[in-house]
């Protein structure tokens, strides 16, 4: 299981494949300032909410693994591809306003305030709305997830 302090160490980063029982895939990161950098595995989980702990020194989400995959390229690449987007974005909005001839400088801070948190925002909410959309595709059985938790117990009793 992952595990950082300050955001170095290892972590989950990026959920797909989701199916009906909740289950989702997701990959084990070495991560330096919670920027992932190197792939180490991926594996399928159900998340338990409930059992989350959110304080202000530790954060903690309380996982259920199901199995363990091989290392899940297509995802790999959209994370570093998420990561090479938001540098380009802000990049973008640093270096581009100076292009077009005006400066944030030139407007009132409390409208730059405005328009700047609605655009750092932007990478932090697209996927978040992406990846619900994708639940919502894969919807949910409390059927299936009795399958798996089934599945698991029977797997865990005979040792496999």
């Amino acid at each position: 299981m992952p595990a950082s302090f300050n955001g170095i160490g290892t972590a989950y980063y990026g959920e797909c494949d989701f199916r009906a029982d909740g289950s989702y895939v997701t990959t084990e990161w070495v991560s330096l300032f919670y920027l992932p950098l190197v792939p180490l595995r991926s594996v399928r989980l159900i998340r338990q909410r409930k059992k989350d702990v959110d304080s202000v020194a530790f954060g903690s989400k309380s996982v259920i693994l199901v199995e363990r995959l091989p290392l899940h390229w297509r995802q790999v690449a959209k994370i570093y591809g998420f990561i090479g987007l938001c540098v380009a974005y802000v990049a973008a909005l640093v270096h581009f306003p100076p292009m077009l001839g005006w400066s944030w400088d030139s407007i009132p801070p409390k409208l730059a305030a405005f328009i700047w948190l609605p655009l750092l925002s932007l990478p932090y909410v697209l996927p978040l709305s992406l990846r619900r959309r994708e639940r919502q595709k894969a919807g949910f059985s409390p059927e299936a997830l009795m399958k798996t938790i089934t599945w698991l117990k029977v797997k865990q009793q005979f040792g496999a």
